[in-house]
């Protein structure tokens, strides 16, 4: 499993809507000129979505599988790479990009540290940014990406605004001003599954990816064909995420719900499978 990409394609899931956002997506170059009755129906979407699931599927959201795929590509070389060349670049103690280990995070103190690995990239003042030499290509894949992210995430943003019927509707768009700068600790993540070799070895209770909720704004989440997210439902039970082609998921944070007065929902999610794809 090459990774969860999030700044997780595949058959649909009723338990998660699925949202056209073509009306306002990154192929309309200006907003401005978007329908505002295209606007609103999306809003209304992503209204019922976000207080009843707390995600949503967005398809014709404007960033290429071609566009993703690369990103996949270089995460899959950097990945593959032995650990001592990865560790290169590892994140250092007093930062938030460049490599970590399996191991070396737990998103559920409850159990052992959690199977995986990840890349960080935290553009900003508190955080050196750090790439690996050994793979050239990774900054300028990466970067472009992270900016791409940046860019569909305020569109997300204004639509959420409007949702609420916030005046000015670039309200959350003027407090995320400081992304890619500043101090503003806004990360595009890429996660690594990598295969059990032995299944003895893994601990009790240990899983790929301990439950927890997002703790900021929102999150932008793609995954691979192998998938293997899963949310809590309503009714407390972990249900299955699956893959749907070219869709990215949106899910809301902690701090959005705590913004939000808790009228939309940051859901709790996990990966447990210990199978590699």
């Amino acid at each position: 499993m090459p990774g969860l990409l999030g700044f997780f394609f595949g058959s649909m899931n009723s338990f998660i809507p699925c949202v056209d956002f073509a009306g306002f997506g990154l192929d309309i170059e200006d907003t401005s000129q978007a329908d505002p009755s295209s606007v609103q129906k999306i809003a209304d979407q992503l209204y019922s979505a976000f207080t009843n699931v707390g995600f949503v599927y967005l398809k014709n959201y404007g960033i290429s599988p071609d566009e993703l795929e690369k990103v996949l590509e270089v995460s899959r070389q950097f990945f593959t790479l032995p650990e001592d060349i990865k560790r290169k670049s590892e994140r250092a103690e007093n930062g938030n990009s460049g490599y970590v280990c399996q191991g070396r995070e737990s998103f559920n103190r409850e159990r052992p540290p959690d199977l995986r690995e990840s890349y960080n990239i935290t553009p900003c003042e508190r955080s050196k940014l750090v790439f690996p030499q050994d793979l050239p290509e990774f900054e300028a894949v990466i970067t472009e990406y992270y900016n791409r992210c940046h860019k569909l995430a305020m569109r997300v943003l204004r639509v959420i605004a409007i949702a609420l019927k916030i005046d000015p509707p670039d309200f959350f768009e003027k407090q995320h001003k400081y992304i890619n700068c500043g101090a503003n600790l806004t990360t595009l993540r890429t996660l690594y599954y990598p295969p059990v070799q032995d299944p003895n070895a893994v601990l009790p209770k240990q899983i790929r990816c301990g439950e927890h909720s997002d703790y900021g704004s929102i999150t932008l989440l793609w995954q691979d064909a192998c998938g293997g997210l899963e949310v809590m439902n309503n009714k407390g039970e972990y249900q299955s995420v699956p893959p749907l082609n070219d869709a990215v998921l949106i899910n809301i944070g902690d701090l959005m719900q705590r913004w939000t007065s808790d009228k939309l929902l940051s859901a709790v999610s996990c990966c447990s499978c210990l199978l590699h794809c």
